[in-house]
């Protein structure tokens, strides 16, 4: 899968791309790389990957998001000092 193709994917799906955090060479070789909640980076490689894997990492990606952002809410919750 093409660059375009796993970004327009990606980016149905719910899963955030900045531009700007990806190297312009990765791009030309199909190497994209989502941002996550918190930090979290995933990588997905064009040439390597078939589309379902692809589309297997992608889901790994937005069940990783989850779970981070899951955790993160709990931590805000159960977190006595929290001024939010």
């Amino acid at each position: 899968m093409k660059t375009e193709g796993i970004i327009k994917l990606g980016t149905t799906l719910g899963i955030p791309f900045v531009k700007e955090s990806n190297y312009e060479y990765m791009l030309k070789e199909d190497i994209v790389v989502f941002s996550g909640i918190n930090c979290q980076r995933f990588l997905i490689e064009g040439r390597k990957m078939s589309d379902d894997e692809i589309l297997e990492a992608m889901g790994d990606a937005l069940k990783h998001i989850g779970r981070r952002q899951l955790k993160l809410e709990l931590n805000t919750l159960l977190n006595i000092t929290s001024d939010n």
